[in-house]
């Protein structure tokens, strides 16, 4: 038996979270939550998220398995509810039924063997910045009209975003004081694809913080925490985010 039930919020985020990289997705269960990975067609960014039983209002999971959804079908059945809502998900034969209110609706599950399940590697640096949300995202939106890549540089002093063209130009800089944290020994530098970060930075609706792990050219690492709303709840939804550089010509 497979019955859960979590607020529409929550699950929002994270439908919105995978469809960053991909529009099908695997889902694996077990009696201490729900974990799902995702890596998009062309193998530059990948993403992981946890979701631990305590952050759902029922949970009910007898035994480990895998369902796999149409990313975008499940953002079409959370569009008829509202953000305060709660929705409860159970499991018939090959459909998962979804209870919101006193609206019912059911969708059919993928084949799981057509859904790949990406082995997410142990990739980070040593250098980190841990910020606000909500600078960074000023920062990629600056930069969204100027080119296709940002270019992002660490130093134990500064943090800084900045994106190029022939005619336009665009750099946020933040200094140590603006930082929740950093750690940087010496100047690191890469280049990413600005859609992939815009459309992730995007997505994180509840996150406050994130923090970003790099060296030169070498893939950037986004960890995040979504925000519950419980308070003091020891247990959140937490992710993963991997991003290929940019190599500079």
């Amino acid at each position: 038996m497979m019955r859960i039930s979590i607020s529409v919020k929550n699950l929002k985020e994270v439908a919105d979270l995978l469809n960053t990289v991909v529009t099908e997705a695997k889902f694996k269960l077990d009696k201490t939550g729900i974990s799902v990975k995702a890596v998009d067609p062309a193998h530059v960014a990948m993403i992981s998220i946890d979701l631990p039983k305590d952050i759902f209002n029922e949970f009910q999971v007898d035994e480990e398995e895998e369902i796999s959804l149409d990313v975008e079908r499940l953002k079409a059945v959370i569009k008829l509810a509202s953000s305060s809502d709660l929705v409860t998900i159970s499991k018939e034969k090959e459909k998962l039924k979804f209870e919101i209110g006193n609206i019912v609706k059911s969708i059919s599950l993928l084949d799981n063997n057509s859904v790949t399940t990406p082995r997410i590697p142990q990739i980070s640096s040593e250098y980190f910045v841990v910020l606000g949300k909500s600078d960074l995202e000023k920062g990629l939106r600056a930069a969204e009209d100027v080119s296709d890549a940002i270019r992002l540089t660490l130093t134990d002093s500064d943090f800084k975003a900045r994106s190029m063209s022939d005619s336009e130009e665009s750099e946020m800089v933040l200094p140590k004081d603006m930082l929740k944290e950093i750690f940087c020994k010496g100047p690191v530098k890469s280049s990413y694809p600005l859609e992939y970060l815009l459309k992730l930075v995007k997505s994180l609706a509840s996150a406050d913080e994130m923090k970003m792990s790099f060296k030169d050219d070498y893939p950037l690492t986004i960890e995040f925490t979504l925000n519950q709303g419980k308070g003091n709840a020891e247990k959140h939804i937490s992710g993963v985010f991997l991003l290929a550089p940019r190599m500079e010509q």
